[in-house]
């Protein structure tokens, strides 16, 4: 069958099949198209506030650019997209920033994919005296829907140095309990419309319903191309969809 027989075959079913609906029908479809445009009018408007809040937020009261990035990661909110958007040609020799608007991002090969989804630093990158090695922005995806989102930093310092010296800096790092195993963690749990802090790590932890939990962390790393330690957040749940608009409007 030629091309042109082929388009006027589809474009005849499709006057047929609208030449068959009922007004009724037509009326339901043009709603539910409407309501659809709604949605995304309103989703646009939550993120454009949000972006707007983060503004407002971002991190300028330390000595130098990569101090008020760590001091804005430690809030595990969109302050840290706020504050990387304070800085962008300070932090580029180590990393590349991407501005958006009055906010920005450092740029992953690809937060979905295991291995693709951390940069190694290409130059220095120092934060009270800490060295940082390289960036991670991680994505764990479910049938295209977010299921944890994990972000921060490598340094191949200790978890014990690193809680010792940030700690003394950075009152949310100071706030970080001390596991068996060595890690540093601050937990909230999302509930009654707010993030509210919790000890209570392997309780939640064993929790699969759980609508958000947010954790600050200093642990060992695991990968042996950044051997050290990792300093960041993460976040997962049944609203991490949502949770990723308000906490992290520099991610597309």
């Amino acid at each position: 069958m030629s091309a042109s027989r082929t388009w006027l075959l589809a474009a005849a079913t499709l006057l047929l099949t609208t030449a068959c609906s009922t007004p009724e029908e037509r009326m339901a479809k043009l709603q539910i198209k409407q309501q659809r445009l709604e949605i995304k009018a309103q989703q646009a408007a939550q993120r454009n506030e949000v972006i707007s809040k983060a503004q407002g937020a971002a991190v300028i009261d330390q000595r130098a650019p990569f101090e008020n990035v760590l001091k804005a990661l430690a809030n595990c909110d969109a302050s840290f997209a706020a504050t990387l958007g304070q800085f962008p040609e300070a932090l580029s020799p180590a990393f590349v920033v991407t501005r958006k608007g009055k906010i920005a991002s450092i740029d992953v090969p690809d937060r979905r994919t295991p291995g693709r989804d951390r940069v190694a630093a290409a130059g220095s990158a120092l934060a009270y005296g800490q060295t940082l090695s390289a960036y991670y922005d991680e994505s764990v995806e479910i049938n295209g829907q977010p299921q944890k989102i994990s972000w921060g930093f490598y340094s191949p310092s200790t978890p014990e140095q690193l809680a010792r010296i940030l700690g003394a800096a950075i009152p949310n790092f100071k706030r970080t309990s001390r596991e068996l195993n060595g890690n540093y963690v601050r937990m909230e749990i999302f509930d009654r419309g707010g993030w509210h802090r919790t000890t209570r790590f392997d309780y939640y932890r064993g929790q699969a319903n759980v609508l958000g939990e947010r954790t600050l962390v200093i642990e060992p790393s695991r990968d042996p191309a950044f051997p050290g330690s990792r300093i960041g957040c993460s976040v997962r749940g049944s609203q991490v969809a949502q949770f990723q608009d308000e906490l992290r409007p520099e991610v597309d």
